[in-house]
């Protein structure tokens, strides 16, 4: 049986948490960066990004990229990073043995890289092909064309991996000026999770706490309003339309948030749900049809994703936001709800059986919700959704006058028009 977690507050503002797992035999560890691509100013886009990247090229400890490279293959398990709208993650699995060395090696990445000019240069190059990469994906390049256009003109607009030509130009400079400004005690959050004793555990991060510059934790910008849209672009060489229909959703700490999930697993979350069976399976519209919900600390959004032949775009469009005109105007069923929370709690039971996943659970607790609740009271939460909350809360946000839709690869005569937005 897992203890409850064991949290610290350092003086100078960094937060830990361990939570002990004795029936495991590896540790997971965390280090979350609270600041993302939204909190760039206009001449850092992409900086978060590239940071997450060049760290690796180079600490004191480890100055070369294949020391680096050495140090992480010895430790047996896996490191890895990502960057988000709102943290950056350095992250880690091994064999408990392991975890001093792990703890060394992601101290050293984020309190002492040195920004070598010649692996910047090389690395620029290797970012500025994964743009293109994405941009070469038609379910990636379509969410960044809706992200770019619903929240226009702030930062969450943002695409994480920057802009080619502002990316080329960033060197040692940028980076350690941004890396100084944001790497600091009060943005860091540690997470751990396995085979972790939490005082001997604390010692091992002891130099690294040592090492983070104090700072302070700067606020995190406010989004600009949404900007309903329709946007099409043509691209030539795609067979398929692909589109994203998005609605608001509640940020991470509003009352809807939970109810707002269900109903996001009940429009598009599974075989069963409404716009599979509507989209797929009485029309032969498309093979895959899904809708998700992003929420971030002070908005979100509720996305329909949807790939099909051009010339069934417009009906698409129309049907999906019919059904979503459906559920707004008269609920979801008792059946409905209970698949819903069904789906919901093993979602979440799942997502917890390994002290990876528990590791991510603690981070994703902290810093959406701003405290760690045990697995039961988070299955609680879940089941005291009723079907009013939910039919409430999709009239709330399934407001047609709020809608925003990309669509990539759209022909000549198969545009989406504004009367296909009207159900």
């Amino acid at each position: 049986m897992a203890e409850s977690p064991h949290r610290t507050l350092t003086p100078a503002g960094t937060e830990i948490l361990i939570e002990p797992l004795p029936h495991v035999r590896s540790c997971a560890l965390g280090f979350w960066v609270r600041r993302g691509s939204r909190h760039e100013g206009a001449a850092e886009e992409g900086l978060a990004h590239f940071l997450e990247h060049t760290v690796f090229k180079g600490t004191e400890a480890f100055p070369t990229p294949n020391e680096v490279a050495e140090a992480t293959d010895r430790l047996g398990g896996h490191v890895d990073a990502f960057t988000g709208k709102e943290v950056a993650c350095f992250y880690g699995k091994v064999l408990a043995d392991q975890l001093p060395d792990l703890v060394t090696l992601m101290g050293e990445l984020v309190t002492t890289p040195i920004f070598d000019k010649e692996e910047l240069a090389r690395e620029r190059d290797v970012i500025i092909e994964e743009i293109a990469q994405s941009e070469d994906q038609p379910d990636d390049w379509v969410t960044e064309l809706f992200y770019g256009k619903y929240w226009e003109g702030g930062p969450l607009a943002h695409p994480i991996l920057g802009q080619r030509e502002q990316v080329a130009s960033y060197g040692a400079l940028e980076s350690r000026t941004f890396f100084s400004n944001v790497y600091t005690a009060p943005n860091l959050l540690i997470t751990a999770a396995g085979a972790i004793s939490p005082e001997p555990f604390m010692e091992l991060l002891r130099p690294i706490l040592d090492r983070l510059p104090k700072g302070r934790s700067s606020n995190t910008p406010a989004a600009h309003r949404i900007s309903p849209f329709l946007l099409n672009e043509h691209r030539k060489g795609l067979q398929q339309t692909s589109l994203v229909l998005g609605f608001p959703a509640p940020p991470h700490r509003h009352p809807d948030r939970v109810a707002a999930g269900l109903l996001g697993y009940v429009l598009g979350g599974g075989m069963s749900s409404r716009l599979f069976m509507e989209l797929r399976e009485r029309h032969g519209l498309c093979y895959s049809v899904g809708s998700y919900l992003t929420h971030y600390a002070d908005t979100g959004a509720l996305q329909i994703s949807v790939g099909c032949a051009p010339r069934q775009a417009r009906e698409v469009v129309r049907r999906a936001l019919a059904e979503c005109a459906r559920i707004a105007d008269s609920g979801v069923s008792e059946d409905e709800l209970d698949r819903a929370k069904l789906q919901s709690r093993t979602s979440l039971v799942f997502s917890l059986e390994s002290s990876n996943s528990r590791m991510f659970n603690l981070a994703n607790q902290c810093l959406q919700q701003g405290e760690v609740r045990s697995t039961d009271q988070q299955l609680d939460e879940i089941n005291q959704v009723t079907c009013e909350q939910v039919r409430r809360v999709a009239k709330a946000w399934l407001d047609p006058s709020t809608l925003g839709l990309a669509a990539l690869g759209t022909q000549r005569g198969c545009e989406i028009r504004a009367q296909d937005l009207v159900a």
